[in-house]
């Protein structure tokens, strides 16, 4: 069966997304994968038999769909999707704030790895690679935080003349309360989650690091790109593993597909640990697939 939409916006989307000409995804149709994963974000469907999806989809060489990969169509659109549901939350919609906290949080992670990934030949390139990590990593433990109830995040809250809980806007909370700060995060989610971060020696090193760099000046004896890389994959990665099955290879994509070589490189001139190698054909895979 072939695809009789038109397509015409959906298409420029998918245009330079990855060749798949092999699996279940041969010539199925990406800008049909992609809409439906428009939907399923804006909704937060994780619960989603992709495989079965794609493989049910009608054909298409159109165009500039031609050949472009429904799984990698499905996840762009999944991924928009989550953006364009952040744009309506209250305090009451817990997980929509954690959705959208944990989806900023782990973009500006991948954002800050490939800042890392430069030649250290632009002005504070590397700094801002540390900026971007702490900021998101900061930003992703109050999204786990979140999930038990939004107010935990806040350090101090003026009194409010609403009434009830339920009529809070996060927005408000915003404006007039203080979240607590990247030192005492640790012990907040532990208090709140039972969750325990790796090496702490590490997460206040880098966060000093920060602190360094945003308030007072640049280190030059410090090699900022093998902290970024050993907090990412010692640090944040093991806990967005954890906590929502997501890695953060799948973040990098949507900034630069072609990184994926360097950035293992990387990895493995440092011995660091990771459940992913480098794949050709998509960039990464898990070691045991």
């Amino acid at each position: 069966m072939a695809c009789r939409k038109s397509h015409e916006e959906t298409d420029f989307i998918v245009k330079d997304l990855p060749i798949n000409q092999g699996g279940i995804g041969r010539h199925k149709c990406p800008s049909c994968a992609y809409e439906k994963g428009l939907a399923n974000g804006k909704n937060h469907n994780e619960n989603f038999d992709i495989s079965s999806f794609i493989s049910n989809l009608p054909e298409s060489q159109k165009g500039l769909r031609r050949h472009r990969d429904p799984f990698e169509a499905y996840e762009l659109g999944y991924f928009h999707g989550q953006i364009e549901a952040s744009k309506h939350l209250s305090i009451s919609d817990k997980k929509g704030i954690s959705f959208t906290m944990r989806n900023f949080g782990l973009s500006m992670i991948a954002k800050g790895l490939l800042v890392a990934l430069k030649k250290d030949d632009l002005p504070y390139i590397h700094a801002m690679g540390i900026i971007n990590i702490t900021n998101g990593f900061e930003i992703l433990i109050k999204a786990k935080i979140v999930e038990e109830h939004p107010l935990l995040i806040f350090d101090k809250i003026t009194k409010n003349e609403k009434e009830t809980e339920q009529e809070l806007e996060f927005n408000y909370l915003l404006e007039n309360g203080r979240t607590i700060e990247y030192s005492k995060l640790p012990y907040q989610l532990w208090a709140t989650t039972n969750y325990k971060i790796n090496n702490k020696e590490l997460y206040k090193e880098v966060g000093f690091l920060r602190n360094q760099i945003i308030h007072f000046h640049i280190p030059i004896k410090v090699s900022l790109i093998d902290k970024i890389l050993k907090y990412v994959f010692d640090i944040i990665e093991p806990c967005i593993n954890d906590w929502w099955d997501r890695t953060v290879f799948k973040y990098v994509k949507v900034f630069d597909r072609n990184s994926y070589e360097k950035l293992f490189k990387e990895i493995e001139r440092l011995n660091i640990s990771s459940n992913y190698k480098y794949d050709k054909k998509s960039g990464y895979k898990l070691k045991n697939d």
